[in-house]
C-alpha cells in the first residue's frame, strides 16, 4: 500500500482536535518520516479552533482523494460529528481515487459508508497511537500492515462456531455504526462478519445497541460476529456480560462468535481491515 517517499493525508471528519494535541501530531509526522520516509499533508479542518463546518470537512476529505500524490488517508479525529458530512461526499470521486481510508471510533460512520457506496476497503485504526505509550509496538504494526502488506492476524477466542467461518468484515464501534441505521450508507450484512467494539456504554447501553442491531435485521443475516474490547464495561467488570448477550443472538441465528483484545480503543490495538474477506 505504502512505500518510502509516499505521502499520506491527515483529516478530521468528526470532532475537532484540541490544539494541545499538536505535539502528538508533530511527533507522528516525525516518526513516519524518520522511520519510513513517509510525508504528511494535513487538512485545514483538524483542530477545533479551525473553521470546520460539515461541508468544509467533507471537502477537505474529498481534496485528499483528488490529490494523486496522496496514497492513503488517515483520520485522526473522533467523537460524534462524522455523520454530518455524509450528504456532502462525492462517492464517485472516492471510488475513482480508490485509496484506503483509515480511522476508528466515530469514523466507523465514514468507513462503512465508503464501503457501502463504493466497495473500497479501509482500516479500523487510530494513527495517533504512534505517539502514545505503545509507540514501538504501533510502529511495527504500521509497518507490517501498511508497508509490508502482511495479512491481518489477530489473537482471538472462539466463543461459538457457525456454519460459515468467513466473510467480508463490516462494522466497528457499535454506537457509531447504528448512526447509519435507516440510511443508504449502512452496508448490507448478508454473509458478512460484523465487528463490534465500544469505548463508552455500560451493560444497559450495550444491550439496547444490540437489540437495535437485531431489530433492523443486522445480526440475522450475518455469518458471524467479532467482539473487540468494550472499554467502559471492562472498567466496570462487566466484559463477560457482553459475550453472554451476543452469544444469545449467535445461538438464535446459528452464526459464529469470536472475541479479540486486538481491536478497540486500547493503545495497543492493531490495524484491522474493513471490507476485506477474512476466514477463521
Amino acid at each position: 500500500m505504502l512505500q518510502n517517499r509516499d505521502i499520506i493525508g491527515l483529516v478530521g471528519c468528526s470532532n475537532g482536535r484540541e490544539k494541545e494535541r499538536e505535539k502528538d501530531i508533530k511527533r507522528v509526522e516525525e516518526l513516519l518520516f524518520k522511520r519510513f520516509g513517509i510525508g504528511v499533508v494535513r487538512a485545514t479542518t483538524i483542530f477545533e479552533t479551525e473553521s470546520r463546518t460539515p461541508k468544509q470537512r467533507a471537502e477537505s476529505l474529498l481534496n485528499m482523494y483528488r490529490n494523486p500524490e496522496i496514497k492513503a488517508i488517515f483520520d485522526i479525529s473522533g467523537g460524534d460529528l462524522a455523520n454530518e458530512i455524509l450528504p456532502y461526499l462525492d462517492f464517485e470521486v472516492i471510488k475513482a481515487a480508490n485509496k484506503p481510508f483509515i480511522g476508528y471510533s466515530d469514523l466507523t460512520v465514514i468507513l462503512n459508508a465508503i464501503y457501502a457506496k463504493t466497495g473500497i476497503c479501509g482500516y479500523n485504526y487510530q494513527l495517533l497511537h504512534l505517539a502514545g505509550n505503545e509507540s514501538d509496538l504501533q510502529l511495527n504494526q504500521f509497518e507490517n500492515t501498511f508497508l509490508k502488506g502482511e495479512k491481518t492476524v489477530i489473537p482471538y477466542e472462539t466463543i461459538r462456531v457457525g456454519a460459515k467461518m468467513s466473510g467480508e468484515v463490516i462494522g466497528g464501534n457499535i454506537r457509531c455504526l447504528l448512526k447509519l441505521a435507516g440510511t443508504e450508507y449502512l452496508p448490507n450484512p448478508t454473509r458478512k462478519i460484523i465487528l463490534l467494539e465500544a469505548m463508552s456504554g455500560d451493560r444497559n447501553k450495550i444491550a439496547t445497541y444490540l437489540a437495535q442491531l437485531d431489530q433492523i435485521g443486522y445480526l440475522k443475516g450475518a455469518n458471524g460476529v467479532i467482539l473487540g474490547t468494550f472499554s467502559e464495561m471492562e472498567k466496570l467488570g462487566q466484559c463477560e456480560e457482553v459475550v453472554e448477550m451476543v452469544q444469545g443472538y449467535a445461538k438464535r441465528y446459528g452464526i459464529f462468535l469470536l472475541k479479540t483484545p486486538a481491536v478497540g480503543h486500547n493503545e495497543d490495538a492493531q490495524p484491522f481491515p474493513l471490507g476485506q474477506k477474512l476466514e477463521f
